[in-house]
């Protein structure tokens, strides 16, 4: 067996994470198309990566409403910040099934967003990355029976 640089090793082992990860992780540039959709996305909302790469978010979810959006991201591009989307704010950003219907009894998966900048090595930010949390058993827990 060849034995692999220690680099490659690691790159592999960090997308293999990216992928199998429970939460879900998202890409967007300035013009919000999507650059990554890892496994939990794919799980979750039922749109596989080749099929969302390349559109904007809100081709791929038109319930999401754009200004709002644009001005929940308009701290991180412009000021290097994260900006926070809680599931008591707004149940959800990615309409996404319940995946637990038998223990989470919900019409749709409750949602916790952080959205985070990505700076270049030049210091620019014109990528962001959200992470979305299942926050549907919390939301149950609380008492947000639909």
């Amino acid at each position: 067996m060849v034995a692999l640089p220690a680099e490659f090793e690691q790159f592999h082992w960090m997308i293999d994470m990216v992928q199998h990860v429970d939460v879900g992780l998202v890409v967007l540039d300035r013009d919000f198309n999507i650059h990554v959709w890892n496994g939990f996305m794919t799980h979750h909302s039922g749109k596989q990566a080749h099929e969302v790469m390349g559109k904007t978010v809100f081709e791929v979810f038109p319930e999401i409403p754009q200004e709002w959006f644009k001005a929940k991201t308009r701290p991180v591009f412009e000021l290097g910040c994260r900006s926070f989307l809680i599931w008591r704010q707004r149940p959800y950003l990615f309409k996404c099934r319940n995946v637990r219907p038998i223990t989470q009894p919900a019409p749709f998966m409750y949602q916790n967003v952080t959205l985070n900048p990505m700076t270049s090595p030049k210091g620019q930010v014109d990528y962001l990355f959200m992470a979305v949390e299942d926050a549907t058993a919390e939301a149950l827990a609380e008492g947000h029976l639909p």
